[in-house]
This record gives structure tokens, sequence and C-alpha cells, in this order.
């Protein structure tokens, strides 16, 4: 999962990822994410990991670092659940 969302991070994003690797606590916001890249990261996160983000995690925090990401990810799996099958796989 960290993978997924680091190539999404290089993707959607102007955050510098040196060598490639960016550490998965790094704070994105202190490298470099602006809110818009923000907003079109989340919707890339949404789009991959087939979960919306409701209203109230809607925030900096949740989006600060590739492991806020993540556990952000996992608690919308958990709300539902279980992640769709075949992400269940790359997780």
């Amino acid at each position: 999962m960290f993978a997924t969302i680091q190539r999404l991070i290089e993707q959607e994003t102007r955050v510098a990822v040196a060598d490639g690797k960016l550490a998965a606590d790094a704070d994105l916001y202190s490298l470099g994410m602006t809110s818009f890249d923000a907003i079109r990261l989340l919707v890339a996160v949404e789009r991959e990991f087939q979960v919306e983000f409701p209203r109230d995690a809607l925030n900096r925090k949740s989006m600060a670092s590739i492991e806020a990401i993540a556990v952000s990810v996992l608690a919308l799996w958990q709300l539902e659940m279980e992640p769709p099958r075949a992400l269940r796989q790359a997780a």
C-alpha cells in the first residue's frame, strides 16, 4: 500500500521525492505539498483504493504523510468491513 501511495504522491503532487524514496512518516506539507496538490492526491487515493473520504476526514492531518493516508484508507475499509477483492491482494 505504501508503494502505491508514494506513486500517487509522485504523480499528483509537486513533492520532491529524493532517490525515489519517501519515509512513511515524512510530512508532505513540509516537503512542498500545496492544498491543491492535497486535493489532487485525495481524489487519486479515493479512485485507487475505491474509498470515499467523509467530510470530517477531509483535513490536513489525514493527508500529511504516506502513513496518515494509509491509516485513513484502512479505517475506511474497516467501516465498510473489508477492502475490495482486487485491492486486498495489493495491500
